[in-house]
């Protein structure tokens, strides 16, 4: 006897998409952090702007999805979303060394992470940014209740257990209302300062579907953070997929520079003063050469956006900034320094390792001596207590 799919699976009540089984509790939490009007502190010295950390399987987000995700993940066989193209060089694109010796996924053991990391180089706030697939599935009330599940495990798992870790909460971005309510239900968690989103969406981030969830971005003071990696081609290849990945981990700049044009002449800035952006791991050599040609072509196309009115390069000092990981290494050093003052503001870049992860910089070797030490300590703290309001 054939079985009726329709009885088997009946329609989803809305109840069972909205929520996540078990919901972060915003009254609970010891941290009284403030993102509006936070003093910074002093006695922070070096902040990493790029930590990645991440679930050992699937089967973490259970406890958080209502009973309908749970058994629809259990009954399609799904694992975590969000395979790579390419081989990345290492297993996990980790440092050999970054596999903790219990057998778990590298990221996924904090107590790994803090004794490795963040208590071996003494640092003193991180960004943790977990990178995870669930944002980009095309089935929008899936990919809901996944970053809802992943939002919430990161911040009881991770965020809450160690005050030096603040967190990026993800999105169901491809659906603009479902994205709204994720932000307005955690992003006043005081460990929740960033929405990490990624390079490559298929997508350019500046375009008007999304103001509806740049303006909760703004609301709730979160940073976007913009992140190397996605699953689309860079979009300056013309839509072709490199053959190696040499050619994508280099070409992802690319695309970096395509949504910084794209937030400025879609007029994001004019529309959201408030709204920062920050370009995770996709080097910084190439922004004094884009900022010069947006001036340009601002000049002869006013015509074309008229909301642009101050310069390009102006909003782009004023909202973004880049983070050092992978920073470029000219054969002269100078020539680094020489291109940071072309930025014509000391305030644009992040430190950040990126670790656990392959092309990890370490605190030691990241910046060349030929940068000035009041230049290396706004790089290594200053900037990013500024940008992200940390104490």
């Amino acid at each position: 006897m054939k079985t009726n799919r329709q009885t088997r699976y009946p329609p989803v009540p809305n109840d069972l998409l909205e929520l996540p089984a078990k919901q972060t509790d915003m009254t609970t939490t010891t941290d009284q952090h403030d993102k509006t009007g936070m003093a910074p502190d002093s006695s922070i010295t070096l902040v990493d702007a790029d930590v990645h950390c991440q679930i050992r399987s699937i089967e973490d987000l259970m406890p958080y999805l209502p009973n309908v995700w749970q058994h629809y993940i259990h009954e399609s066989g799904l694992e975590n979303p969000g395979k790579s193209w390419y081989p990345k060089v290492k297993r996990s694109a980790a440092r050999d060394d970054a596999h903790p010796p219990n057998g778990v996924p590298p990221g996924s053991d904090l107590a790994f992470t803090q004794k490795q990391h963040l208590d071996y180089w003494k640092i003193d706030r991180a960004i943790m940014n977990p990178l995870y697939g669930a944002d980009f599935l095309y089935n929008a009330d899936l990919s809901a209740a996944l970053c809802a599940a992943y939002n919430d495990f990161m911040i009881e798992h991770w965020y809450e257990k160690d005050k030096r870790l603040y967190g990026s909460m993800m999105i169901p971005w491809r659906d603009a209302d479902l994205a709204v309510r994720e932000i307005e239900r955690i992003g006043s968690h005081p460990r929740i300062l960033q929405i990490i989103l990624h390079m490559t969406p298929e997508v350019l981030w500046g375009q008007r579907p999304f103001h509806p969830i740049w303006a909760a971005a703004e609301k709730h003071n979160l940073v976007l953070g913009i992140h190397w990696g996605g699953y689309a081609p860079p979009r300056a290849t013309g839509g072709a997929a490199p053959s190696f990945y040499m050619e994508f981990h280099t070409t992802e700049a690319l695309a970096a520079m395509a949504h910084i044009a794209s937030f400025v002449c879609e007029g994001v800035f004019q529309k959201f003063p408030a709204l920062k952006v920050a370009i995770i791991e996709g080097g910084m050599a190439w922004l004094p050469a884009l900022m010069w040609r947006l001036d340009k072509d601002w000049r002869g196309c006013r015509m074309e956006v008229p909301w642009l009115t101050e310069s390009p390069s102006k909003l782009i000092r004023r909202h973004i900034r880049l983070t050092t990981q992978p920073i470029e290494e000219p054969e002269n050093p100078k020539h680094l320094l020489e291109t940071i003052n072309h930025m014509g503001s000391d305030n644009m870049l992040l430190f950040a390792t990126d670790y656990p992860h392959w092309d990890f910089d370490s605190p030691a070797k990241a910046l060349p001596r030929q940068i000035p030490k009041p230049l290396q300590k706004r790089i290594f703290a200053d900037n990013a207590i500024d940008f992200y309001g940390l104490t």
